[in-house]
């Protein structure tokens, strides 16, 4: 054991109160030098003290104690653990918690007691460097809890953004399984698309890509102006893919609300079928790239219309190659 206990440390890590705790002699920077002497016997302890006088005690139960102390009687009880200890004496209960630095008495303040450096402080002072560090530990406990949720929604719009890349993969399609699911919507509405005019069908790819691909039911003509550069055939072919637009919805009915892009994209299939068969290679070619100019022109392309770009490009036989490549 070292001279009064520099070094020391107690069962949380700090240093232990600076005394001197021999056999016979204690020496403490409140308590001043006093010499001691304990027996004990059927479960009776007796103590002399030449600072305190002689007291007499023993367990009541557990966490229990009764004594008497120079003809004073004194009862003391703990129970509870640290975050909320009840305290029990002659003058009633109280309710105190351990803290990092010692315990505040939140019914009784004068009882509290700190611990700084090996100095141990008690009544009002403890009290109010318990209020100080239990302030100073909530501002330091919000800021990390602060810290955490800004990291929990960092990490959430991460995961969002990984989802979305992640979903720009997953929407693969077989034609093997979405021309079948067109064939059954078409055929569902009596609709041969063979039959069509060759502008209605061209109508149609627009609305299915530009339109409905991007979640609208219309094409707003306000903005198609804007967007559109300025052709004396525009309108008519606006009013002919928003006619479309209104006729696919009705043969789709609700499939276009489920998470299974297969029926619109069986649609899609069948009309660039329809209209490749009536066109040349570069009237093909010319109406993809015309549909994807569409869909820019309207914002950033959506997931469903990036799919629906390689249904036509695989639907009409269209082969794009880089810049570049031979």
């Amino acid at each position: 054991m070292g001279l009064f206990k520099f070094g020391e440390k107690d069962r949380d890590g700090r240093q232990k109160r600076i005394e001197h705790t021999g056999r016979y002699l204690r020496a403490s920077r409140t308590g001043g030098v006093a010499l001691r002497a304990h027996v004990k016997a059927a479960g009776i302890n007796l103590t002399g003290n030449t600072s305190q006088g002689v007291r007499v005690s023993t367990r009541l139960a557990k966490n229990t104690q009764i004594a008497m102390q120079n003809g004073r009687f004194v009862l003391r009880g703990r129970y509870g653990s640290d975050a909320a200890r009840f305290n029990l004496s002659k003058s009633g209960v109280s309710v105190s918690s351990k803290t990092g630095i010692g315990t505040v008495n939140w019914i009784r303040p004068g009882r509290s007691s700190a611990k700084f450096a090996g100095v141990q402080l008690r009544g009002q002072k403890a009290a109010a460097i318990n209020g100080v560090y239990l302030v100073l530990a909530g501002i330091g406990w919000s800021a990390k809890l602060l810290g955490r949720g800004v990291a929990v929604v960092v990490q959430w719009g991460v995961g969002r953004w990984q989802q979305a890349q992640q979903a720009r993969e997953r929407i693969a399609f077989e034609m093997t399984e979405i021309a079948p699911a067109g064939e059954r919507v078409l055929a569902a509405q009596d609709v041969d698309p063979t039959r069509e005019p060759l502008r209605d069908l061209f109508a149609a790819l627009i609305a299915l890509t530009a339109v409905m691909g991007r979640g609208e039911s219309t094409l707003d003509p306000a903005m198609a102006s804007a967007t559109v550069p300025d052709d004396p055939f525009t309108p008519s072919l606006l009013a002919d893919v928003n006619v479309a637009a209104r006729s696919l919805q009705d043969w789709l009915g609700d499939s276009r609300d489920s998470d299974d892009p297969a029926p619109i994209l069986g649609v899609l299939h069948q009309i660039a079928r329809a209209f490749a068969d009536r066109v040349d290679d570069t009237m093909r070619t010319e109406a993809v790239f015309a549909i994807d100019d569409a869909c820019l022109a309207l914002g950033e392309r959506t997931i469903l219309q990036d799919a629906m770009l390689d249904v036509l490009v695989e639907s009409l036989g269209v082969e794009l190659t880089v810049a570049g490549e031979s």
